[in-house]
C-alpha cells in the first residue's frame, strides 16, 4: 500500500528551488538528480482508467521498472492505494509482467487489451530518506520536469513524502512542518491525473477522485464517528486551499474561510472529546490564521458592496474599488500557514482518535440541546454592538455543525431549521458590515481625497440605513427560530 503526501511548489523562481533543496528536513545532500522517463498506458477507450487502474512503465537510471496502481483514496494531497512494482526489460507494454496474486487477479479482464500510450512525464528527481523521531521512515522525492500528453505540456515541480515504514500521521507531520517554512502546498492530483486531463481523458474541471464518506450511524462511537467527520472537513480546507491558490479570487478566498470556520466549529463542538487538550494548539493556530484575514475580507466585502451601489446609482467605481482592493491585497492569504495548521490536526487525529463513552446520537444530541439554550440566551442578551456580533457568531457556528451532522435525521425536516439560521446568519451579517464599514472608512470619508471621501461617505451611508431595516428584521427571524422545531426533539 503506498501511502505519500503530495506538496506542489507554488514558488517556480531558482532561489525558492534553492531554499527547497537546502532545506535541512528533507536531507537531500549533494547526490546528483535521477533523470526519470515514464509511460502511461491503457486502450484507446479507456479500460484501465474505467476500471480505477494505473498503468506505467517507467525508466529509473539504467532500469525500466513496470508499476500497477488499484483505486485508492486521494484527498488533502494524501495519496493511498495499492501499488505493484516489477523490473523488466524494456519499455513495451505487458500486463502479464505482474504475478502478484492480487494484481494478476485485477488484470485478467485486460490481458488481450491493445494498449498505447496516453501520456508521459519527463523529470528530475532528488531523494533522500528521511528517519522521523517515531521512529517512521519516510522516502523524499523532489520532482522538476513535464507531463507531456495530447501534444500539450504541463510542468511538474513538487515534493512527495512517501511512507516507507511507519504511520501516515509522519508525512503529515513532515509536511507541516514544510508548509509553515516553505511555498508549498498539498496537492490531490497526482501526476498521471494531471495528465490524463491533459489527454482530454477526464473533464478540465474534473478534481481527484474521492471516496464518499460513510453514513453516520447513530449508535457507534461518538469519539470516533467525529474524528472521521474532523478528517472530512480537515481535507476539504485543503481542497479549498488549493482551489484558492488555482483561482486566487474573493470567491475562492471566502470559500476557503468558510471551510476553515465549518472546521473550526466542529472542533469547538468536540472540545469534551478532547480532555487532554491534545488538538488545542492546532485550533489556536486556525484561529490565528482566520483573525489575521478579517480585514483582507472586510474590505472585499466592502468592494463587493460599493460595486453594486455604484453601479446602480452611475457613480464612478474605480477609485474606491481600487483603494479596497489595494487594502486587501496588504493581507497575504498565508495558505502555507493555514495548511500546516490543517495537516498538523489530521496528524493528531490519525495518532489518536477523539474518546467517548457515550454513542453519537446521545452526545450529538445531549450538546445541540446545551448549544441551543445559550444561543437563545445570548438572543435574548444582545444588546449592544460586541453582544450581537458574539450572538452572529453563535448562529454561524451551531448553523455549519448541524449541516456536517445532517445526516443524523434522515427522517426528519432539519432544512426549516437551516433556512432559518441561514437568514439569521446573513442579516446579522448585514447589520455586522455597517459596523465594519464605520472602522476602515471613516478616516477615509473625513480625508482630503474628495473623490474619494465621497464614495466612502456614500458607501458608510448606505450600509448605515441598511442596518436599522436589518435589525427590525433580525428580530422577526428571531422569533420564528424560537418556534421552528429542532429534528432532535
Amino acid at each position: 500500500m503506498e501511502q505519500e503526501l503530495k506538496l506542489q511548489i507554488l514558488d517556480p523562481s531558482p532561489a525558492a528551488w534553492e531554499k527547497i533543496c537546502q532545506h535541512p528536513l528533507l536531507a537531500l545532500g549533494t547526490a546528483p538528480p535521477l533523470q526519470l522517463h515514464a509511460l502511461y498506458y491503457d486502450s484507446r477507450d479507456g479500460v484501465l482508467q474505467r476500471a480505477r487502474l494505473a498503468y506505467r512503465v517507467r525508466r529509473e537510471g539504467k532500469e525500466w521498472v513496470a508499476t500497477l496502481k488499484a483505486e485508492g483514496q486521494s484527498a488533502g494531497g494524501l495519496h493511498q492505494r495499492p501499488e505493484w512494482n516489477v523490473t523488466v526489460s524494456s519499455a513495451r507494454a505487458d500486463l502479464r509482467v505482474f504475478t502478484d496474486t492480487d494484481a494478476a487477479a485485477l488484470l485478467v479482464p485486460f490481458l488481450d487489451s491493445v494498449l498505447q500510450v496516453v501520456l508521459e512525464t519527463r523529470f528530475e528527481r532528488l531523494e533522500s530518506r528521511v528517519d522521523r523521531v517515531d521512529g517512521s521512515q519516510i522516502l523524499v522525492a523532489l520532482d522538476r520536469g513535464e507531463i507531456v500528453a495530447n501534444g500539450l505540456r504541463e510542468p511538474i515541480l513538487e515534493v512527495e513524502l512517501e511512507l516507507v515504514t511507519g504511520e501516515a500521521a509522519a508525512v503529515l507531520e513532515m509536511g507541516a512542518e514544510l508548509c509553515r517554512d516553505l511555498p508549498l502546498l498539498p496537492d490531490g492530483e497526482s501526476k498521471m491525473f494531471r495528465g490524463l486531463r491533459l489527454a482530454g481523458r477526464i473533464p478540465a474541471d474534473a478534481s481527484a477522485m474521492r471516496d464518499k464518506t460513510p453514513p453516520l450511524r447513530h449508535h457507534e462511537n461518538a469519539g470516533k464517528a467525529l474524528s472521521r467527520l474532523l478528517i472530512q472537513q480537515i481535507q476539504q480546507a485543503l481542497t479549498a486551499a488549493r482551489q484558492h491558490w488555482v483561482g486566487s479570487s474573493p470567491e475562492t478566498f471566502h470559500q476557503l474561510r468558510k471551510t476553515v470556520r465549518s472546521l473550526r466549529a466542529l472542533l469547538r463542538f468536540c472540545r469534551t472529546l478532547d480532555p487532554d487538550k491534545r488538538l488545542g494548539g492546532a485550533r489556536q493556530e486556525l484561529a490565528d490564521w482566520f483573525h489575521q484575514q478579517n480585514i483582507r475580507r472586510d474590505h472585499e466585502v466592502l468592494a463587493t458592496y460599493w460595486e453594486a451601489l455604484a453601479t446602480e446609482t452611475g457613480t464612478e467605481i474605480t477609485p474606491l474599488r481600487r483603494w479596497l482592493s489595494a487594502q486587501a491585497e496588504t493581507t497575504h492569504a498565508q495558505l502555507g500557514q493555514v495548511a500546516a495548521a490543517i495537516l498538523k490536526l489530521w496528524a493528531l487525529l490519525l495518532r489518536a482518535a477523539l474518546h467517548s463513552d457515550q454513542d453519537l446520537q446521545d452526545y450529538v444530541e445531549m450538546h445541540l440541546r446545551r448549544q441551543d439554550r445559550r444561543l437563545m440566551a445570548a438572543g435574548d442578551a444582545a444588546k449592544t454592538a460586541a453582544s450581537f456580533h458574539a450572538l452572529r457568531i453563535r448562529i454561524k457556528n451551531w448553523r455549519y455543525v448541524i449541516l456536517v451532522l445532517g445526516d443524523m435525521w434522515p427522517s426528519k425536516d432539519s432544512k426549516t431549521l437551516l433556512k432559518m439560521l441561514s437568514a439569521l446568519q446573513e442579516i446579522s451579517g448585514a447589520v455586522h458590515d455597517a459596523d465594519m464599514a464605520g472602522q476602515h472608512l471613516a478616516g477615509l470619508a473625513t480625508s482630503r481625497k474628495h473623490g474619494l471621501a465621497f464614495s466612502a461617505g456614500m458607501l458608510m451611508g448606505y450600509l448605515h440605513a441598511r442596518e436599522s431595516r436589518q435589525r427590525k428584521k433580525f428580530s422577526k427571524y428571531w422569533e420564528r427560530l424560537e418556534n421552528t422545531p429542532r429534528p432532535w426533539g
